[in-house]
């Protein structure tokens, strides 16, 4: 009887790189259906900001197939903080943002910005500012780490209106 051979583990370390990068394809596209913030039109009606309902939309996806957007289990900003420690699922996120640094340790996939004295909004910014936003604005690039999300399409200029309108009434 003939044994398998055996894997070597740079074949296994490509394969799940490969699964893990499948699985984040669709954290750029999450609620992107052309028309803007997640068809919101960007910083919402009659120019008023975005809800955390909108922001949402632009990081979760509702459409098939499930379990995509930027909060893939097990890949990305999961319940369980598997990027960076960054959770975007659980209620009451966003209220981890304001004068919040990324953890060193926190996550399975640590944060690349943790100790850099960055926060995700600086409190009393106006318009907001902070790591968050840097990360995920398509004219800028990222102070540290990878630019969000981590694979193509960044956001469009009207997804990125709709968050930076959010995190505005945040940082006040």
């Amino acid at each position: 009887m003939k044994r398998p051979l055996p894997i070597s583990q740079n074949v296994r370390v490509f394969v799940t790189a490969a699964t893990i990068a499948a699985a984040v394809v669709g954290c750029a596209a999450a609620g992107n259906d052309g028309t803007g913030a997640a068809g919101m039109g960007g910083a919402g009606a009659g120019g008023t900001a975005c809800t955390l309902a909108d922001v949402n939309k632009i990081f979760m996806s509702t459409t098939t197939p499930a379990n995509t957007g930027c909060t893939v289990i097990n890949a990305c900003h999961d319940n369980a903080g598997t990027a960076a420690g960054l959770d975007l699922t659980t209620a009451g996120w966003q209220n981890m943002l304001v004068g919040h640094a990324p953890s060193a340790t926190a996550g399975t996939l640590k944060s690349m910005c943790a100790g850099m004295s960055l926060v995700y909004l600086n409190a009393g910014s106006s318009p907001a500012t902070g790591l968050f936003l840097d990360k995920l604005n398509p004219a800028k690039d990222s102070p540290c780490g990878a630019k969000m999300p981590n694979l193509p399409p960044p956001l469009t200029t009207q997804q990125f209106a709709c968050v930076q309108s959010f995190a505005n009434t945040l940082t006040k």
